[in-house]
């Protein structure tokens, strides 16, 4: 049972007025208590906030440099630049406010969404303060229907706040007790928060209540996967096969991916390329699949290397080695990704380096990424091997 979920109001502007008074009416309809953790007004949402009410009340200096210095902190917050545009439009700098905008656009297209297997409002939902707002607004005047808490429930989930995303699924259950989707919901916030054993509870309900529904069983293989039980987690996903549309090659290679069934996923990655040619993230894992059933360097593009993924397809063709690749992953999350394939390259000419790169990666990815569920079989086979 959640006791403390660390909020309690401030008032800062009037769309902090809005978030914060929504946040205190669930908390308070659920029973929850009302308190402040040390450091919040340091997060990204607190400082762009701070900066809205410095634009509101006129200091649009102060609002644009707040802006500016939130954006050197996270370059990739496509509503900050949108915002900055706004101010600097305010301030007469036409062509800076249009760099924002553009820069806004910019970042949004490079905004990688949930892949295509997992449940809708992971896949779809990117999320921002104003749609959060948004919703508020709806729920403050429709008296909190089950559908606005939802969608700002998955507005919150996309953009991390995975508590205040339960604490709305939550309150939405209430108006529709055992409904699988709002079920399914639950689960993947609870998963998100760590707290495994009950999202297993959640979606073991959503799926006794809707069996067929593909994404339900992803969902489930996720956290199942996050518990230790592979084996459990292939079964939904060998059933989450059985359920997705023939057509649906994008998610069924997901799915074949997880299960390292590179194989079975050849065939869906092509289909996934025509249908997506400029997503990149499908020439590599194709470029992947090859390497590893093939060892060798696969059909690689002869440009594109210079952004993101484009490294991990030299690295596979034989065009980057693994310091140079390591030296240009410059996130945490690219630095993860680039392990793995690492993996892949490793495996066909020596497989204790291999199974080190995969274990290193398992130890810092997530459960839901892609590559997560394949480097825990490439482990077991390569464990397999060894025996």
């Amino acid at each position: 049972m959640l006791k403390s979920h660390g909020l309690k109001p401030r008032t800062t502007s009037p769309l902090s007025d809005v978030l914060l008074e929504a946040w205190r009416r669930t908390i308070d309809r659920l029973g929850l208590t009302w308190q402040l953790p040390p450091g919040t007004d340091s997060t990204l949402e607190a400082r762009y906030l701070r900066a809205v009410a410095s634009m509101r009340s006129g200091s649009l200096e102060s609002a644009e440099q707040q802006l500016a210095d939130l954006l050197r902190t996270d370059p990739g917050f496509a509503t900050a630049f949108e915002k900055r545009g706004e101010v600097l439009d305010r301030m007469g700098e036409c062509a800076l406010a249009q760099a924002a905008y553009q820069a806004a656009r910019t970042s949004r297209a490079h905004t990688r969404r949930g892949m295509p297997d997992r449940h809708f409002a992971l896949r779809h939902g990117i999320g921002s303060l104003a749609e959060i707002a948004g919703y508020t607004r709806a729920l403050r005047d429709r008296k909190y229907s089950v559908v606005n808490l939802v969608n700002r429930g998955n507005a919150y989930l996309a953009m991390g706040h995975h508590r205040l995303a339960l604490m709305d699924y939550l309150w939405a259950l209430k108006g529709a007790p055992g409904a699988p989707q709002l079920l399914t919901l639950k689960g993947e916030a609870l998963a998100a928060l760590g707290q495994y054993g009950q999202a297993l509870q959640a979606l073991d309900e959503a799926i006794a209540a809707d069996s067929r529904n593909p994404e339900i069983h992803g969902s489930r293989a996720i956290i199942r996967l996050a518990l230790g039980r592979l084996g459990d987690a292939d079964a939904d996903w060998r059933q989450q096969l059985i359920l997705l549309p023939q057509e649906n090659a994008t998610a069924r290679a997901c799915v074949l991916l997880r299960l390292a069934d590179y194989g079975q996923a050849l065939p869906e990655l092509e289909r996934a390329i025509e249908r997506e040619p400029n997503d990149p993230y499908w020439a590599l894992y194709r470029t992947m699949a090859i390497r590893r059933l093939r060892a060798n360097e696969g059909t690689v593009p002869c440009d594109g290397f210079e952004a993101w993924p484009g490294p991990l397809l030299a690295l596979l063709g034989g065009r980057l080695s693994a310091d140079e690749l390591l030296r240009r992953a410059d996130t945490n999350a690219r630095r993860t990704e680039a392990l793995f394939q690492l993996g892949i390259v490793s495996h066909a000419r020596d497989r204790n380096q291999a199974a080190d790169y995969f274990a290193r990666f398992v130890r810092a990815a997530p459960p839901d990424m892609i590559e997560h569920a394949a480097a825990r079989h490439e482990i077991v086979n390569l464990g397999s091997e060894n025996r």
